[in-house]
């Protein structure tokens, strides 16, 4: 099959402040006009929205937005960049309604309707992605709920009090169950909810099920890391067979709750068609870095999606965007942040005039009024006429096309993307036709890229050292050090040395571990200790360097089963790449065989995967690292694909422990 080439049409049937500010602009200043009441006149959320402007104020701004936010003109120049796909998101309340909501989003399907048929007059195909549910999958606002929101008054002088809000400390999700903070974990599950949400299922597959611009569902969308997987298997293997039942040439779509480890998913729904696994990838929460991280961290994405190919199902990176900071406003909450962000000095533009038109109230924020209230925990919001957006590098452009270029590349071992969002306010690291325009994404996304095929060259040779970082404390490096030394998946021999010794050979260890460990996701941080650089500057360093003739030659790794020696075998010394760019004779052979013989690829890849699991083959020769070539080798079945982190062995180490092991953390930051 062609891959998705899609984008989401976020913040549009559901609400979220950091993609359309001017919604919610209204909401600020609230506490000094309402004082300790403050709590039921601000919208943060859908949910609240409803809530704040009840039902007949917030259904005519509703409407207002849902017919200016998404328009011909929009899906007529996503044609025109060869978008293929819509991802939608909405909200189950939209066919059972409930709360705030009833009355409030009345009209959210015809609008739907809207859009489903522009689509189809585009030859567009449409995912409906139910994006909220009954008591919030993730606490997040882009579920259609904050969970929870605790506010408090604080007397600043008499008698103005100042409201605020607490969220991430309390956040929970009560979608599938009663969360208990303190041990982190469901004391009860609630069916009725999930019965719920499979009712709305079966109303969306009803109505559109003879619709050919509708290609399939996904029955919820990023329910967080702490949702017991038992009964959320049960729950998709429910609605996958209401989905297939009576739409049986629909794909059915499941996120993979912020934890993409094949031994958690590895052998569900063995066999099924039509299943595609949703895993969403940012590094708009990374810690600040050069560039060079990014570009690594981007391009070592392809050794995990093309792992899960081989071995669970098909992926989808159903979320991706250009972002490498937290800065947009808003972007983790309505007037809040994560404590401790952002992590850079943001860049301000002025907030840009009410997309929807004059009248909606409180747009722009006044430019003679400094930062507004309430106040979360985080700091994030306009200023004096001026918001927050992503810090700009010194080489803006430069930096968001390679990335771009090296996502696409890393995305193109699985079953296609969705870029979030199609559009922003704001934010053109976010925004697809902003990032389209500026020359940082391609114009055409079908068409092949010479540019986007060779983007992770330098990236999977390993032209890169894992250096001590200029500044950090010897307490910071013998931190990460001990840390490194004490992951038993990952032998090093400078490990061996008294604590003072393995000081002065740091970034030995950081090197070694990094390179022997980066194609199942570790990454060159070591809790802030070091930093990627290019090799040329290490070898001008002063100090102990890695050698990288030595042991270990990251230069010289091949894409097969180098990984098998963190596994526990011995790890051997890679094989030196070949002079010539095409390999030796059998490269060439195989090449003809492939682009002019037309033998099927099925045998080819068998061959193929002999040869990487005895050894012979270093890398796929670069005639044959087009899009073609990846297509044929991955076929109908991913099982043949030669990019494999095991080198087609399966572990015994369970994938969360060695996920852990490998980043020091259990699952991936939530987005939003």
């Amino acid at each position: 099959e062609v891959p998705f080439r899609g984008v989401g049409l976020g913040g549009w049937l559901l609400l979220e402040p950091w993609i359309t500010p001017s919604l919610f602009y209204q909401f600020l200043g609230a506490t000094k006009k309402y004082g300790k009441d403050a709590p039921k006149h601000i919208g943060m959320d859908l949910y609240t929205f409803c809530e704040a402007l009840g039902p007949e104020e917030a259904n005519k701004q509703l409407r207002r937005h849902w017919k200016t936010w998404v328009t011909e003109a929009d899906i007529r120049q996503l044609y025109m960049l060869n978008i293929d796909s819509l991802r939608v998101p909405v909200g189950d309340w939209m066919w059972k309604p409930y709360g705030p909501y009833v009355n409030c989003t009345d009209g959210a399907v015809e609008e739907l309707d809207r859009v489903i048929k522009l689509a189809g007059r585009y030859g567009m195909k449409v995912l409906i992605d139910i994006h909220g549910v009954i008591g919030s999958q993730n606490g997040l606002d882009n579920s259609g709920q904050s969970k929870d929101v605790e506010w408090t008054s604080v007397l600043a002088k008499p008698p103005n009090p100042v409201t605020t809000f607490s969220h991430w400390s309390i956040r929970k999700a009560e979608w599938i169950g009663k969360f208990d903070l303190e041990t982190l974990t469901y004391k009860e599950l609630y069916w009725d909810h999930l019965d719920h949400v499979l009712d709305v299922i079966r109303l969306i597959v009803d109505k559109y099920r003879d619709n050919g611009a509708v290609m399939g569902l996904q029955p919820v969308n990023e329910p967080w890391q702490f949702t017991p997987l038992g009964p959320l298997k049960r729950f998709y293997w429910e609605g996958y067979k209401i989905v297939k039942r009576r739409a049986p040439a629909w794909k059915f779509f499941m996120h993979d709750s912020f934890r993409l480890y094949t031994g958690l998913w590895h052998g569900f729904m063995k066999g099924c068609p039509d299943i595609m696994m949703d895993t969403h990838i940012y590094q708009a929460w990374n810690g600040p870095s050069g560039e060079v991280p990014f570009y690594m961290g981007a391009c070592n994405q392809k050794h995990v999606i093309a792992d899960y190919e081989a071995q669970v199902m098909p992926l989808v990176v159903g979320e991706w965007s250009l972002a490498t900071d937290n800065c947009a406003m808003w972007l983790n909450g309505f007037n809040d942040n994560l404590p401790g962000y952002p992590l850079v000095q943001c860049d301000h533009v002025p907030c840009p005039p009410p997309y929807m038109g004059t009248e909606q109230p409180g747009a722009p924020p006044e430019p003679s009024l400094g930062p507004q209230g309430p106040f979360g925990t985080g700091v994030s919001t306009p200023s004096f006429g001026m918001c927050p957006i992503d810090k700009s590098w010194p080489n803006d452009h430069e930096v968001m096309s390679n990335l771009g270029r090296k996502k696409l590349n890393a995305f193109s071992y699985g079953h296609g993307w969705f870029f979030w969002n199609f559009k922003t306010e704001l934010e053109p690291k976010w925004d697809y036709l902003r990032a389209t325009a500026n020359g940082w994404l391609p114009r055409d996304a079908q068409a092949p890229s010479m540019e986007v095929e060779v983007a992770c060259q330098s990236e999977d040779r390993g032209d890169f050292t894992c250096a001590v970082k200029a500044g950090a404390t010897e307490k910071e490096v013998l931190g990460g050090v001990t840390w490194a030394c004490t992951q038993t998946a990952v032998k090093i021999p400078a490990c061996d040395d008294d604590p003072s010794t393995r000081l002065a050979r740091a970034t030995e260890i950081f090197n070694t571990y990094w390179h022997r460990a980066r194609s199942s996701g570790a990454t060159c941080d070591f809790a802030g200790a070091a930093e990627l650089i290019d090799n040329a500057k290490a070898a001008n360093m002063s100090g102990p360097v890695y050698d990288p003739t030595g042991d270990f030659q990251p230069e010289m790794v091949r894409l097969g089963a180098e990984w098998q020696g963190s596994l526990g075998a011995a790890p051997g010394v890679a094989r030196q790449l070949p002079d010539d760019p095409l390999g030796p004779p059998w490269v060439l052979i195989l090449t003809v065989a492939v682009l002019v013989i037309g033998v099927p690829a099925t045998l080819l890849s068998l061959v193929w995967r002999k040869l990487c699991d005895e050894g012979t083959i270093v890398r796929p020769p670069a005639i044959l690292a087009n899009r073609g070539w990846r297509r044929a080798m991955r076929g109908s079945s991913t099982s043949t694909i030669a990019l494999r982190s095991t080198g087609g062995r399966t572990s015994n180490t369970s994938e969360a422990a060695l996920r852990e092991s490998l980043t020091g953390r259990v699952g991936p930051v939530p987005r939003r």
